[in-house]
């Protein structure tokens, strides 16, 4: 018996984008939507599971009827796209993928990276997905990276300092370094063949996939 593919929880926030990554549902997946991040799935044909938010960015005559709706007040503690992932959790995923979650009001794309790591403290892991930029979590361990096509690579600390980290196959390496979120030595690297590898003894590090406006329709 074949090893079971892991469900994904999709979630489309409302950061702005003019060219759309394409997304290729499988079954059993399940497609989120947080508030006007609704638009995002209907230029790209996907029917949304449930809609999540307080509604204040998609107008109610935008709100589709064939979708279950998830209203919350204006005035509360989480994000819309964190009531979306605390919904997903909530239903058993613990693959998330946030499209709209990077650009646009800064404010929100540094709370998507706080949401993160909320994922990652209950078990779960997630990617922040933007027009020209992509963003995930680097935990302890060794991960191997594909590389994506004409993408700068960085690396970031995101703890006060990451101890032990090894950067393998990319234009600029390190080896058993310490990085420190006062400096942002790991900024514009590049993958130089078909992969990376990334080593962390101890902190967490975000790494970040980004492309130049002119190259953000080549990523894989």
């Amino acid at each position: 018996m074949g090893i079971e593919k892991e469900l994904t929880c999709y979630i489309f926030a409302g950061a702005p984008m003019e060219f759309l990554p394409p997304v290729s549902p499988e079954p059993g997946d399940l497609i989120l939507c947080a508030d006007g991040g609704y638009r995002y799935a209907k230029a790209l044909g996907l029917k949304p599971d449930y809609l999540v938010g307080d509604f204040d960015t998609l107008p109610e005559g935008e709100i589709p009827q064939d979708s279950q709706i998830r209203r919350h007040p204006i005035q509360k503690d989480d994000t819309d796209t964190m009531l979306a992932v605390k919904l997903g959790l909530s239903l058993g995923f613990r693959r998330f993928v946030l499209y709209g979650a990077i650009g646009g009001r800064l404010d929100h794309t540094i709370a998507n990276v706080q949401t993160l790591l909320f994922l990652y403290a209950r078990g779960a892991e997630g990617v922040l997905i933007g027009e020209r930029n992509e963003a995930m979590l680097h935990p302890p361990g060794r991960r191997v990276y594909p590389a994506r096509p004409d993408s700068y690579f960085s690396v970031f600390a995101l703890t006060t300092a990451c101890k032990g980290v090894c950067l393998e196959g990319v234009e600029y390496p390190l080896q058993d370094a310490e990085m420190t979120a006062d400096f942002p030595l790991g900024v514009s690297n590049h993958i130089t063949g078909e992969q990376a590898t990334v080593t962390l003894a101890e902190g967490m590090l975000l790494l970040v996939f980004s492309w130049d406006r002119h190259q953000s329709g080549g990523r894989a």
